[in-house]
């Protein structure tokens, strides 16, 4: 993890150190259950199918504002 230098501390403001703390208390838990190749594969897959999904929808919303 980078560390950032801020005037009073390493975070911005208590919403700041709020997000990062739940963050590093995400990735911890996650990496006591690793994933199998197999459910990363899925989840990979799945986040390639939602990007295109929404690429299709944005390229839609510019051809009707044209």
């Amino acid at each position: 993890m980078q560390n950032y230098s801020f005037p009073g501390g390493l975070y911005i403001s208590d919403f700041h150190r709020s997000n990062s703390m739940a963050a590093q208390r995400e990735v911890a838990i996650m990496s006591l259950h690793p994933y199998s190749r197999e459910q990363v594969l899925t989840q990979v897959s799945s986040l390639r199918r939602k990007a295109a999904s929404k690429e299709s929808a944005n390229a839609q919303r510019r051809k009707q504002h044209v």
